[in-house]
């Protein structure tokens, strides 16, 4: 999430919730939906009961991100492997 934080505020996309009766009609309103949407990432990931809706918003940003042109779906792909510092140490 931070790095996706970072990129909206150096890039100086704002948060804008879409109207959810309405199409996207430019790629500058899929990126202020998806930074309006990285609020609700961070929030709901902290209730494990909300476990679902953390990944679905966090599969809707990335799939923006995507389509935006902002990522390949490899580099994506990528940003949700572990960092190896914070990944359990493995077994030898």
């Amino acid at each position: 999430m931070a790095r996706y934080r970072s990129r909206f505020e150096h890039e100086g996309v704002p948060k804008v919730r879409m109207n959810p009766e309405t199409l996207f009609t430019s790629r500058e309103e899929m990126l202020a939906h998806a930074h309006y949407l990285l609020d609700g990432v961070e929030e709901y990931a902290r209730d494990s009961k909300r476990k679902g809706k953390t990944g679905r918003h966090l599969g809707s940003i990335q799939t923006l991100l995507w389509v935006a042109g902002w990522y390949t779906l490899a580099e994506i792909m990528e940003h949700n492997k572990p960092d190896d510092s914070t990944s359990a140490p493995k077994s030898v």
